[in-house]
């Protein structure tokens, strides 16, 4: 099969959903970053007396739960960082929301089911992520780009070419054919690798549902319909990713992206799209304004989109396009819904800060491909952040293996120690065991005095002799021995004849 390289670049934030989501009881946020990590890892390295004050929190299980063990998480933030299984930047709006949900679910300790919804609603969106080996050797969970999701993106746009050339009957038989004629699928021995990381950062903060066609200029907060919690590949990330084609043309699948997605791409700097007012340039960031409101593709560029928000038009065949847009309906008279379909999706999606913004804001999705012949190197790239936290596991690892080779050596050394003691002890008489097992020969002596030892008239004379050699090791308990040290010399010589 025929292969070819693409070098991908990020115009702007990418969420590739995970189906999963950061707990509201596993993470925490602090100084703009949120710690996630595992309730056994957090639970094993608490200090036995918080581990008991953990588990009766569990055990009583109130009404109240959500608020006591986020609480007792958040007043053990330390060793959240020091366990944290991931890092991530978060935006200064959604560490403010954060800060003050605490302070809302206070408010209601007692309140079960108004706890639980407020924690509930503090779910977040997750990135796929994959895990890879660092030039360090260790290993981390990075953002990528899945293949499947590059495939389709990149269907959607051949099919459109299709349909344009060759009408939808061909689009159903060359795309859509199930069964045993699955084989006539033109994309099913189109293979797309899930991409090499060469850069990446990802960020949580919001997805926010703005309209189209209609902007509030009285009441700009108004203008924010929906808005969620997620996790993004931040606009400037790199990677690559390896197509094969087989014998389908290539080069005319990769300008079918640019003919599906560029009038797309070029309509969110539009004032009028069709014939009506276009607002989505309004809430845009200067920045992404300016950068691209002139951009013109290089030769060897394309223009794909990628993930959650794409909007509808890019996921959909121009020509072919019934998006369903409500008209009425809902609310909390529950009236019944009233739909149309349109050409164009009354609404798009965009990544910010916080969750009233109208302004500063990004697309969701948008991706350079470029056809490359570069090689790949043996490591990835993985976000900042969690190298800082590989490097945080790492030091955390050397410090307990430190600890453990202390350990180990301190009982080889302790085994050393008690393996020569019995040594010799076992080198000794029955009478210098007996003679070692006192600290002070004073009282050894006294007990000999008052004949307290058991079997003394039979060890007398051998133990006499003994304790004679260990006074004669000092000179104040034998050769210039004084008072009681005399006594004691006198009675151990009158023994001796």
């Amino acid at each position: 099969m025929a292969n070819i390289r693409l070098k991908l670049t990020a115009l702007s934030p990418i969420h590739i959903g995970s189906s999963e989501v950061y707990e509201p009881t596993n993470f925490i946020m602090d100084e703009g970053i949120l710690y996630s990590f595992r309730d056994e890892d957090f639970y094993i390295n608490l200090p036995d007396i918080k581990k008991e004050a953990f588990m009766r929190i569990l055990n009583e299980n109130k009404s109240d739960s959500f608020v006591r063990i986020h609480k007792f998480v958040k007043d053990n933030k330390n060793l959240v960082k020091e366990i944290a299984t991931g890092m991530v930047s978060v935006t200064d709006g959604l560490q403010k929301d954060y800060d003050k949900l605490l302070g809302q679910v206070r408010q209601f300790e007692g309140k079960g089911r108004t706890t639980e919804r407020v924690f509930n609603k503090f779910e977040i969106q997750r990135i796929q992520r994959k895990q890879v080996k660092t030039e360090a050797g260790t290993y981390a969970n990075t953002g990528y780009i899945v293949g499947s999701s590059l495939k389709g993106s990149i269907s959607t746009a051949y099919q459109e070419l299709v349909y344009k050339k060759e009408g939808f009957k061909a689009v159903e038989q060359k795309f859509q054919a199930k069964g045993r004629e699955i084989s006539n699928n033109l994309f099913k021995a189109f293979k797309v690798s899930d991409s090499i990381v060469k850069k990446v950062n990802t960020k949580v903060g919001f997805a926010l549902n703005k309209e189209r066609f209609e902007y509030d200029f009285h009441n700009p907060n108004a203008n924010v319909k929906l808005s969620t919690y997620i996790e993004v590949i931040e606009a400037g990330g790199e990677f690559t990713v390896d197509i094969n084609h087989g014998s389908l043309d290539i080069e005319e699948i990769l300008e079918s992206c640019n003919s599906h997605y560029m009038p797309i791409f070029r309509s969110l700097f539009l004032d009028k799209v069709n014939g009506k007012s276009e607002y989505i340039n309004k809430y845009l960031s200067s920045n992404f304004y300016e950068s691209y409101r002139h951009f013109q593709l290089k030769p060897n560029q394309y223009l794909l989109r990628v993930g959650k928000h794409s909007g509808a038009r890019s996921v959909t065949i121009d020509g072919l396009r019934e998006i369903k847009s409500k008209l009425s309906g809902g609310g909390k008279h529950r009236k019944p819904n009233k739909f149309e379909y349109r050409e164009d999706e009354t609404t798009t999606w965009l990544f910010g800060e916080n969750s009233s913004s109208n302004n500063g804001l990004l697309p969701f999705g948008w991706v350079l491909a470029e056809i490359s012949e570069e090689k790949e190197s043996g490591a990835e790239a993985i976000d900042g952040l969690y190298a800082l936290q590989v490097q945080r596991i790492k030091e955390r690892v050397e410090k307990n293996l430190a600890i453990e080779e202390k350990l180990k050596e301190e009982e080889e050394e302790k085994a050393q120690r008690e393996l020569q003691e019995k040594e010799r002890l076992a080198s000794m008489t029955p009478v210098q065991r007996l003679i070692d097992a006192y600290n002070d020969l004073s009282v050894l002596i006294n007990e000999m005095k008052d004949e307290k030892l058991e079997n003394f008239e039979e060890i007398k004379l051998e133990l006499a002799g003994e304790v004679k050699k260990e006074l004669q090791k000092t000179p104040k308990t034998w050769d210039k021995a004084k008072k009681k040290a005399l006594d004691r010399k006198n009675y151990i010589e009158g023994l001796l004849k």
